[in-house]
């Protein structure tokens, strides 16, 4: 305890209280005074009574120095709260401050016992920093240590036999004030313990969030680390595996068909150019994200309008910028839907005009890209051929509906519901 340092802010409480209490006892000491000094009478200066005032003062000035705040440890800072209640008995009334070097009177034991409970709040003040910093043996000690100080007085009793009451009344006040200091600090010191027991419970708690966020982390590595292999899978997986059979067939062919294994060969360079410009966007994918940088909707609109620009027909957004604080998952497999079906229109629609429209409905994101270009039967198409397949598989792993419309004289549609999960 003894090395241990106050903290600042617990300083710069006791100043502002220290404040209140010098402005009271400059009223109690110099209001008297004035009042007989307009009276005629002469008042001489009772130094006894000022000598709180500048004890206080002087504690105040201390604790607004800087160097010295930051060498109070909590046993000077203990001998400072007993100080500030010895100065606090010892203003309290002329029974001590005017009639102690001397023998009191009636007058001066009343004033004594009315003046203890009028300043129990300056005596509670201390406590209270006890009860904060303190362990309960401190507060049972400085309560004790009160009764000693207020009874201080009655070592000197009175000269009439017919005033013997009133030290006995003055003692037993003391006591009952002192009493309710204790239950007072009790008080304080459970709900301290409450509070202190309650930051403990934070921390842990905290502690359980900061590993449970680890853990998280680390599921959605692994998640993005599927997402990434199920991706070069469906890309450059495939790709490779239909030109390796490609050049099987056009090595079988080589010497009885040429005819049949240069276009064999020709549908090879494509595939593989095809491979490779869906490993190139894989890859820049890893190295940056759009939608960390700009969001869903912006993102969105970005690669809308460069596919637009790479296939030269036009496109309209309808998209809610409200829906960029939706959970990373719904929003990458939202992008990822987006892009495969650009990626259809500009290879295979033949397209002059796509629409994507992206809002909340009901608790749920819709997501509708829609163009005019040449349609397909639904029934007959190669769905891992227009990457329909992973678009559906991407919408339903997180409880989606994916459906997509088609025909010659329509164009396409591929409609995306998801629920909007709050995180």
């Amino acid at each position: 305890m003894a090395k241990e340092i106050v903290d600042r802010r617990v300083l710069r409480i006791l100043r502002w209280s220290l404040v209140v209490q010098i402005i009271f006892l400059f009223q109690n000491s110099f209001s008297p005074r004035l009042y007989r000094l307009l009276q005629g009478s002469q008042q001489s200066i009772n130094w006894v009574s000022i000598l709180p005032i500048i004890v206080i003062t002087f504690l105040l000035i201390l604790l607004s120095i800087t160097q010295i705040q930051n060498k109070i440890t909590k046993s000077v800072f203990l001998a400072m709260l007993y100080l500030i209640a010895i100065m606090t008995i010892l203003s309290r009334n002329r029974a001590v401050t005017g009639d102690f070097f001397g023998p009191p009177g009636r007058s001066a034991i009343l004033n004594l016992f009315r003046g203890g409970w009028e300043t129990i709040f300056f005596l509670i003040i201390p406590l209270v920093f006890i009860a904060w910093q303190f362990t309960m043996r401190e507060v049972i000690i400085y309560c004790v240590a009160i009764v000693f100080f207020e009874s201080a007085p009655l070592a000197f009793p009175p000269k009439k036999e017919n005033d013997q009451l009133f030290p006995i009344i003055n003692f037993l006040s003391d006591i009952a004030r002192s009493l309710t200091m204790l239950i007072v600090g009790w008080i304080m010191h459970q709900l301290v313990k409450v509070q202190r027991d309650q930051q403990l419970q934070l921390l842990e708690a905290n502690k359980k969030l900061r590993n449970y966020a680890l853990t998280n982390e680390k599921l959605a590595q692994t998640q993005e680390r599927n997402r990434l292999a199920r991706e070069l899978h469906d890309t450059l997986a495939h790709t490779l595996s239909s030109v390796s059979v490609q050049l099987e067939a056009t090595k079988a062919l080589f010497d009885r068909d040429p005819v049949r294994s240069k276009k064999i060969l020709d549908e090879t360079l494509t595939n593989t150019k095809n491979g490779l410009i869906e490993t190139r966007r894989t890859l820049i994918d890893l190295r940056a994200s759009a939608l960390e940088s700009y969001g869903l909707a912006q993102a969105i609109r970005n690669l809308g309008t460069s596919t637009a620009e790479r296939g030269g027909f036009e496109i309209t957004f309808n998209l809610e910028k409200e829906l960029d604080v939706i959970p990373d998952d719904i929003a990458h497999s939202l992008y990822r839907t987006v892009q495969e079906a650009l990626e259809n229109v500009l290879r295979h629609a033949n397209a002059t005009h796509v629409a994507i429209t992206l809002k909340p409905t009901d608790g749920a994101i819709r997501l509708e890209i829609c163009d005019d270009g040449h349609g397909f039967i639904t029934a007959e198409v190669n769905d891992q051929k227009l990457g329909i397949r992973g678009m559906q598989e991407r919408i339903e792993m997180l409880g989606g509906k994916f459906e997509i419309r088609s025909s010659e004289q329509t164009g396409t549609t591929i409609l995306v519901e998801l629920d909007r999960h709050e995180d």
